[in-house]
């Protein structure tokens, strides 16, 4: 991620009247080799598929509104990358930020309030990590395997 051009764009739609309307993560996980008829990765491990594995990455997406205009920034971060805080700019995104370094594990470098992990209560320290995320693949392909 080019964090100078990117903060430079950000810096352009706050400066040009846009407002902030959402921060969306997705986790990427590697592709599972494909299986015989399996279609999803839980289908491919219950055949016998080889386990995910290797890097996953991170999809994020901000967005931004002004009047019927909507338009979209994407980065591709691998696990452990830093990405900038844009809360300089627009104040609000403090509590995506937030909830993007709880819920995913990644870090989010100058916000403007850090709530130190105590935004979300969850089970999984971390769900949406890719750890947390292929744990539960895992689990859910174990529990779709019935024994002969």
């Amino acid at each position: 991620m080019d964090t100078t051009a990117f903060l430079a764009r950000v810096e352009e739609y706050h400066r040009d009247g846009w407002r902030l309307a959402l921060i969306n993560v997705t986790t990427v996980l590697p592709a599972a080799p494909a299986a015989h008829g399996a279609q999803t990765a839980v289908e491919a491990a219950a055949v016998g598929a080889a386990p995910l594995d290797g890097p996953g990455v991170f999809e994020i997406a901000w967005g931004f509104a002004r009047g019927g205009e909507f338009k979209t920034i994407r980065e591709q971060i691998e696990q452990g990358q830093s990405v900038p805080s844009i809360s300089e700019f627009f104040g609000a995104a403090f509590l995506y930020e937030n909830e993007i370094r709880e819920l995913f594990g990644i870090n989010v470098t100058g916000m403007g309030v850090d709530l130190k992990g105590q935004l979300y209560k969850t089970a999984t320290r971390v769900p949406f990590s890719h750890g947390a995320v292929k744990a539960r693949l895992a689990a859910l392909a174990a529990s779709a395997v019935k024994p002969s």
